[in-house]
């Protein structure tokens, strides 16, 4: 059957048609994403999840400059603050002084105490004002803000009489000569020491004595009728009614006294003469 013209032709172009798209390359799709514009809600988030590393080291410095300055600033405050007149010492109380010399100990420490204030105490210049006092063993401060202090004093107290014959001058623990100290009515040893120093503290054999006898017991020291240093017993201390105690050095005095007091309160012990206790640990005694 004839096929009409037009058709045909309509047919052809289809063909055509279909062939050249079939016969084309395709194009390839593009993965580039297109810019997304950020919404306010976006960039609160953003915000919301702190300041970022810079910021940080930023203000990390800034923090320890004002720290640093501030810091340097109390430092000079306190430093002026500390010697200013608003803490200056100006009422002293001394306590502890008994001696003869009590004014003049009392004075020294005052005036001393006056130039400083109760947040800068001295110490050392307090004991440096009383140093030629030998009555005086040391000294503490207890400020008092704004304006007290109050200094203790610590005297050396006599443990024996040393004489030469003619003078009498009380001696302390460490052999210092205290001639400010009255001593009247006190039963006190006597150290026969010549010569007697004017002033000062006792030397030698007199200075073992002085500590032999500044260890003994309270019950035992009031018996005690002389003391003196030999070359076979060292120093020995005869307490009344004429018992001798062989010391030996004035090393482990207390122990020694010690050892000395045990045999003494046994009441095994009927008769004595002496007690050698230059080893504490093993007394010896005899009639």
């Amino acid at each position: 059957m004839p096929v009409s013209s037009s058709a045909a032709t309509a047919a052809g172009r289809r063909r055509a048609g279909a062939g050249s798209r079939g016969s084309s390359p395709a194009r390839p799709k593009s993965t580039r994403k297109p810019p997304t514009k950020r919404t306010p809600r976006a960039r609160a988030t953003a915000r919301s999840r702190g300041p970022s590393r810079f910021e940080l080291a930023s203000w990390r410095t800034r923090l320890i400059l004002v720290a640093v300055v501030a810091g340097a600033l109390a430092i000079t405050y306190f430093a002026w603050f500390r010697h200013s007149s608003f803490v200056a010492v100006e009422r002293v109380k001394v306590e502890g002084v008994s001696a003869t010399d009590r004014g003049r100990v009392t004075a020294a420490l005052t005036d001393a105490a006056k130039g400083m204030s109760t947040l800068d105490v001295d110490t050392g210049k307090l004991a440096s004002a009383v140093s030629g006092f030998p009555t005086v063993a040391s000294v503490t401060a207890n400020p008092s803000f704004p304006h007290g202090l109050t200094v203790n004093v610590v005297e050396r107290t006599p443990v024996l009489v040393a004489s030469d014959g003619d003078r009498r001058v009380p001696v302390a623990a460490d052999g210092s000569l205290l001639p400010g100290v009255d001593v009247g009515g006190s039963n006190l040893p006597v150290l026969k020491v010549d010569p007697l120093p004017s002033e000062g503290r006792l030397g030698g054999e007199a200075l073992d004595e002085t500590h032999v006898v500044a260890a003994a017991p309270k019950a035992l020291a009031p018996l005690i009728e002389g003391i003196e240093s030999t070359h076979a017993y060292g120093t020995v201390v005869t307490l009344h009614p004429g018992i001798d105690l062989r010391f030996g050095s004035p090393s482990k005095s207390t122990q020694k006294w010690a050892a000395a007091a045990a045999v003494l309160a046994d009441p095994k012990v009927t008769s004595l003469g002496y007690v050698d206790v230059r080893v504490p640990s093993r007394p010896a005694i005899g009639g």
